[in-house]
């Protein structure tokens, strides 16, 4: 990982005598720093993956590349990380996460840069940068609640329908099928599903109930990173990193059609059984911290409970500590919740 700000140290100004070499040089610093503040932006916000160099060897390749597949596997990458409980920060283009937003909900939309039916591209360039609500007033909280208040007409369930295609480069047009793909994403070790199938709704389709995901790997191991594999093990992962590519490649015949006779009301039946309605939490602090303490005293009675007097001394020892580990996070619990 090399650290943003000292590329830009280092990069940020090309001398007017510079060399066609220096010049590449520089080039590719900028153009790796410019990936690593926006579609690869990194948790700490100040590391690039030094992998990305590579793609700028050659600069009338790096053009071909599919940027917007990768960004995508990064981001869907980035999203599963922070639904985590143990992680608070997120990373890859959230100013992409931000734009599905605005063209999808109505929450925390900013004023518009550009009148909805002006053409401009990229699309994003409709927005203006910061909200129209005061800094107060956004807020995570805020914004759970506004989402858990959603209603039907809240949502633009057909976002892309009025879009100037006009406005859209022809090799970007020509290719738009492929948003509807089945297919895999890549971007170098990270490999995520495209599933296009589970929101047709944004396409003008009638959404059916979709087909579980098939199994994937989800990590692709590279072979320039120093381990040791053995003759079976590199003949798995080759063929497994052969597999990613090649549904990648093949991402032409995957291509999600419409189907006239859906019912929708037998999706809504299922998707009402596998989601969790709402963003915020499902009870209050309040009710969780008695339960979470009610928890803890049940631990603590089973413990006294325990017949030390017929334990070894190595029972007796780690039961001991048992007791002083819960009382320990006994105290902590409840002397936050009086600092709170």
């Amino acid at each position: 990982m090399l650290k943003l700000n000292w590329l830009r140290e280092f990069f940020s100004k090309c001398p007017d005598d510079a060399s066609a070499e220096e010049t590449a040089r520089h080039t590719r610093a900028y153009l790796l720093y410019l990936v690593g503040c926006t579609i690869f932006s990194t948790t700490t916000g100040n590391k690039v993956s030094v992998s990305f160099l590579t793609l700028f060897e050659n600069f009338d390749e790096a053009g071909r590349f599919a940027w917007g597949a990768a960004a995508l596997a990064f981001l869907y990458r980035a999203l599963g990380n922070a639904s985590l409980k143990s992680q608070g920060t997120i990373s890859g283009s959230l100013t992409l996460l931000q734009c599905w937003s605005y063209y999808h909900l109505n929450v925390g939309q900013p004023k518009f840069n550009e009148e909805p039916n002006q053409g401009c591209f990229p699309f994003a360039l409709r927005w203006k940068g910061r909200s129209s609500g005061t800094r107060s007033k956004t807020n995570i909280s805020s914004y759970r609640k506004a989402l858990d208040s959603l209603q039907y007409y809240d949502v633009r369930w057909c976002p892309y329908k009025d879009l100037d295609s006009t406005v859209i480069p022809k090799d970007i047009n020509s290719n738009l099928i492929l948003r509807t793909s089945k297919t895999m994403l890549i971007c170098f070790g990270k490999a995520e599903r495209h599933l296009p199938d589970r929101c047709l709704r944004q396409f003008g389709m009638l959404q059916p109930i979709p087909e579980h995901p098939q199994k994937w790997e989800r990590k692709i191991p590279t072979f320039d990173q120093g381990l040791d594999f053995s003759k079976e093990m590199e003949v798995e992962l080759k063929g497994k990193i052969r597999s990613e590519i090649r549904e990648w490649l093949e991402r032409g015949f995957y291509i999600v059609e419409d189907e006239e006779s859906v019912d929708e009301s037998e999706y809504m039946e299922w998707y009402e059984k596998i989601t969790r309605k709402y963003v915020g939490r499902p009870e209050s602090l309040e009710s969780e911290f008695q339960r979470m303490v009610g928890a803890m005293r049940e631990i603590e009675n089973i413990a006294d409970s325990l017949p030390m007097a017929e334990m070894g001394s190595q029972d007796r020892k780690l039961l001991a500590e048992v007791k002083g580990t819960l009382q320990s996070s006994f105290n902590d619990v409840v002397g936050n919740s009086k600092k709170g």
